[in-house]
Formats: C-alpha cells, sequence, structure tokens
C-alpha cells in the first residue's frame, strides 16, 4: 500500500500529458515501465512548459511529476543536474520504488539532451 502523500499526489497531478510542438522529448525505460517527458524552452534558455507520460505504476508517475514541478523554470543546466535523490526527498517513495524517481531524472535529461541536439542541427543548418 502507498502513503496517503503518494496517493494524494497521484490523484492531483499538476503535469500529465502531452505537449505539441516541444522543444525536446526525453524517452526512458526500465522493464515494463516507459516515460516520456516533453519540455518547451524560451528565449533566457529556461524550460518554461513540461509535461510527462508514462506507462508505469503509481510511484514512476508520482516521480514523474514531481520531476517536472523540481525543473519548470529551471535552466536547462539545472534541469540536467536534477538527481533522483531530489525526487527521493520531495516524496518518500518505498525503498523498492527508488527506481522510479531514477527513471524520471533520465527522461529529463534525455528531453535537455534531445534539445540540445535540436539546436545544434539549426545552427549546421544556418551555416
Amino acid at each position: 500500500m502507498y502513503s496517503k502523500k503518494i496517493l494524494e499526489r497521484f490523484s492531483n497531478l499538476s503535469y500529465a500529458g502531452g505537449l505539441r510542438g516541444g522543444d525536446g522529448t526525453g524517452k526512458a525505460e526500465n522493464g515494463n515501465e516507459v516515460v516520456k517527458v516533453y519540455i518547451s524552452v524560451d528565449e533566457r534558455g529556461e524550460i518554461d512548459t513540461i509535461k510527462f507520460k508514462a506507462f508505469g505504476g503509481v510511484c514512476t508517475i508520482v516521480a514523474c511529476d514531481i520531476a517536472c514541478e523540481l525543473v519548470e523554470g529551471r535552466t536547462l543546466s539545472q534541469a540536467l543536474a536534477l538527481t533522483a535523490q531530489e525526487i527521493l526527498d520531495v516524496i518518500e517513495l518505498p525503498e523498492n520504488k527508488h527506481a522510479s524517481a531514477h527513471l524520471a531524472q533520465e527522461a529529463v535529461k534525455l528531453a535537455v539532451e534531445d534539445y540540445f541536439e535540436k539546436k545544434e542541427k539549426e545552427m549546421k543548418k544556418k551555416q
């Protein structure tokens, strides 16, 4: 059984859903759980919109929602620096579910890396 805090968060997700026209997408998988994170970046290099889709358990979905909350409004460098422990500090997941925080963190990192790859390709096209 999950804690009241986990179930409350699961019932009130703020960042679930897709994002059309986003600037970066990260997909992370762990066994049969799959997470996609979508980011939109403003002209200052800050994440102004972030959403996720997850096929996984309650803890994975909650970890993704928290990861999005932690990086929304932050710079890309700050988003890359996000750790699974920061997610775990916000919500105490059962020890056997800590991989959920790592999965969410990895998806955020991959979304930022995808953004940089797209920008690099854009720059090369302009040259």
